[in-house]
């Protein structure tokens, strides 16, 4: 209350209320040996009073109080529960757990030393599992302003060594943390540091020529292989094939692009080296690439880089061509930074002008909020306290007691209130840089800008850029208006007569990141902090175009030529209408590539009527092609597969965030994670034979089992039972039908099938669920 008179929250002025209050009621209860004071009916009370035993006045007055502070349940007047029909009772559960350990390690994470850092992570993790309605409340707080040291003491939890302890986690015959050099031609020297996984008798590596290699998630932030060991050792068993885990640079020390690039530099090597490098046979090697959350994003840049590799659009030094992975894994992958709190830069150059103008009082002050890498956390908007360097002196006791009362802070005085001047320097917004020098400074204590480690020369285009509307790229955006005028009539028809379609598209269809702002496992000012720290202070993207920011913005013509994809996300994950669009994007620029391919092959101009020789093919009208033996082997491979061949979706219903890391809380995780190696078992026995010639994409001249059929997202129903884990022998038995043939029977999903028009129709339908 002392600090809402004040008009300052503080926790240091909470601290003193609470000491102060201790003290008076333990005054009271010394002094007072006589009884109460004579004020009204207390002297009456006490006599009453006793008569009953000391055990039982302390119950009764801890009873009271509980009835006390429930009073509002007493009477049925607390508030709805927002989340109550949101998830299924076993992830929500989950997540009960998973919130009280944050807040556990989220309080304990500035206590040194380490072990007992450790134990009492632990006592206060058991506290706000006991009381959840504290660790949601303590949780909100941290979350509301997170510091890096907040996101990576909740995100690093499971290398505690009693959460590792009850872990399930398999035995492997080959756990080892390797460092993999550069290539040679790459702009970085810093070694990458792997995990490997290995399942089978160690000899057996030597043998292998397939891999998995997995980017683990963690915000861009935090995290490395060792807090994803249940779901990598879980592959590694099921599949029988190693897995490599790269643990990439994390923001801010190592800002975007470095993640990327290094990421490539890892795929690049293994490729030269055909696996040599890890210890495999080093023959045809065929990879898929994995990745859940920001390990996702890393996972789709790769694809992308290698795609401008391979049609001219970046330049490596020598390098002209890698071929493509076997197949991609993305869980819950956030693929979209355009938020809708980034300010534009026509906002950012109208801020500056402002700024510099020299007549609005306050501006320097107001633009300082701005400079988010200058703070401690990105989100903060209040200038941080700068620890001072102490001199050693005797202080007295006055100093001891106004240190302890106050948590340390220099003076409880209220600060004076701030006299605003016209400003005179240029500008300090998100862009500008510090000369302060924070030599001797804790790490914690230091701004987002001051830790960064790997600084950039220049200011480099990230890859993507503009490029100017050719007549190939005109009528391309002619056919996809028409592709969408057709889905939009095939979504009316399927009203039926006298039914009323579903209006798709309208403006109060919010998006998932608005519709789950009270996820429980990731909020949107986690997300904001992640994406500042990520970008750094070296880029200034622009998120409309950026697409490798947002890689949901990638052009048609390098989604088409997109390897096998399988996505995977939770139906309430803020992050599902990234997955839901960048899977449809996919099978629309597919759709449209298989178009201009027969078009251009067939010798005749659908839109002059003009007829064209073979010979006069000009392959130059169609991107990503050098030949025209090359059209007619992507036309064919396109035309032998159907959609189910080219990205499978699978939504997870009344799940959301990080549930490929919770098998031991959530049993129904360890049967999606066996579903996932189970579609990678398949996708490698498919594509064994995979050409390798000429970056050939991976199923070139391979025909499909499958019929053609209609898009359709896999949606699992919450009744799904754990099936567990099904060797390696096995799984091969029963793949000989092939990843394209859509047959519910053969798979371990026990869902049903649903159409984007009906995932559309639950969410907005949500809002009435919460409140049944």
């Amino acid at each position: 209350m002392i600090d809402h008179i004040l008009g300052r929250p503080n926790p240091s002025w909470k601290r003193a209320q609470v000491f102060l209050v201790l003290i008076f009621w333990t005054w009271r209860i010394i002094k007072a040996k006589e009884g109460p004071p004579r004020i009204l009916w207390l002297p009456r009370l006490n006599r009453r009073l006793q008569r009953f035993t000391p055990w039982q006045l302390v119950l009764s007055t801890l009873t009271a109080v509980y009835a006390l502070r429930n009073l509002d349940k007493i009477f049925g007047l607390d508030a709805p529960e927002p989340l109550r029909n949101l998830y299924t009772p076993d992830y929500f559960r989950a997540t009960w757990i998973v919130t009280g350990l944050d807040a556990g390690f989220a309080t304990a994470m500035t206590i040194r030393p380490k072990w007992f850092r450790d134990i009492c992570s632990l006592l206060f993790a058991v506290y706000y599992i006991t009381f959840p309605s504290a660790a949601d409340e303590k949780l909100r707080r941290f979350r509301a302003v997170p510091t890096v040291e907040v996101l990576r003491a909740t995100w690093n939890k499971t290398t505690h060594p009693f959460i590792r302890f009850i872990q399930h986690i398999p035995k492997m015959s080959i756990r080892r943390k390797i460092l993999l050099p550069r290539p040679k031609g790459s702009s970085y020297d810093r070694p990458v540091t792997a995990y490997l996984y290995f399942a089978p008798p160690e000899a057996q590596l030597k043998e292998a020529a397939e891999l998995i290699l997995d980017f683990p998630g963690g915000g861009f932030v935090a995290m490395s292989p060792e807090h994803h060991e249940e779901r990598l050792r879980f592959w590694a068993v099921n599949s029988g094939r190693p897995v490599l885990s790269i643990d990439y640079g994390k923001a801010p020390e190592y800002p975007y692009p470095f993640a990327i690039d290094e990421v490539f530099d890892v795929y690049r090597l293994l490729v030269e080296s055909a696996g040599r490098i890890i210890g495999m046979s080093g023959n045809n090697l065929s990879v898929i690439v994995t990745g859940d959350s920001a390990g996702g994003t890393l996972a789709v840049n790769l694809v992308i880089k290698i795609l401008e590799l391979k049609d001219g659009i970046t330049k490596n030094r020598g390098l002209e061509i890698l071929p493509m992975p076997t197949g991609v894994v993305l869980a819950y992958a956030a693929l979209d930074f355009n938020f809708v709190s980034w300010m534009s830069a026509d906002h950012l150059r109208i801020l500056r002008a402002e700024q510099s103008s020299n007549n609005i009082p306050g501006m320097r002050e107001f633009a300082e909020q701005k400079d988010h890498l200058h703070h401690v956390s990105p989100l903060s908007m209040v200038p941080d306290r700068r620890p001072k360097k102490r001199v050693k002196r005797r202080s007295s006791w006055k100093e001891k007691l106004r240190g302890f009362a106050s948590g340390g802070e220099e003076s409880t005085r209220p600060p004076a209130p701030k006299i605003f001047r016209t400003n005179t320097d240029d500008g300090i917004l998100a862009d500008a840089e510090s000369d302060e020098d924070f030599e001797g400074y804790k790490e914690e204590d230091k701004p987002i800008e001051a830790r960064v480690k790997y600084k950039y020369d220049t200011f480099k285009p990230s890859g993507s850029m503009l490029r100017t509307h050719s007549a190939l790229e005109r009528k391309q955006e002619e056919m996809a208006v028409a592709l969408k005028e057709a889905d939009t009539k095939a979504i009316q028809a399927f009203g039926g007569k006298g039914k009323r379609a579903e209006p798709i598209g309208t403006r109060l269809t919010m998006s998932s990141r608005v519709g789950y702002f009270q996820d429980r496992i990731i909020s949107p000012s986690m997300m904001r902090a992640m994406a500042i720290l990520y970008i750094g202070p070296h880029r200034n993207p622009d998120f409309a175009t950026d697409y490798h920011i947002s890689p949901i913005l990638t052009p048609e013509y390098l989604l088409a030529q997109f390897p096998p994809l399988m996505i995977q996300c939770g139906e309430k994950d803020p992050f599902v209408d990234d997955n839901v669009i960048f899977a449809g994007r996919v099978r629309e620029a597919k759709r449209a590539r298989k178009i201009e391919l027969e078009l251009a092959l067939s010798g005749k101009s659908a839109r002059f009527g003009e007829d064209l020789k073979l010979e006069h093919i000009d392959i130059h009208s169609v991107k990503g092609v050098t030949s025209v033996e090359e059209m007619k082997r992507e036309r064919d491979k396109l035309t032998s597969e159907s959609e189910y061949d080219w990205v499978q979706l699978v939504l997870l219903a009344d799940w959301s965030h990080g549930y490929l890391q919770m098998p031991t809380l959530l049993p129904r995780a360890k049967a999606v994670i066996d579903d996932l190696a189970e579609w990678i078992d398949k996708t490698f026995n498919k594509y064994r034979e995979m050409p390798r010639a000429n970056g050939l994409t991976p199923g070139d001249g391979i025909v499909s089992e499958a019929e053609a059929s209609d898009s359709a997202i896999t949606f699992v129903s919450k009744r799904r039972e754990s099936s567990g884990s099904d060797s390696p022998a096995k799984k091969s038995s029963t793949t000989s039908s092939g990843i394209g043939t859509p047959k519910v029977e053969s798979s371990r999903i026990a869902g049903h099938t649903i159409t984007e028009l009906e995932l559309v129709r639950r969410r907005r339908l949500q809002d009435s669920h919460l409140f049944d």
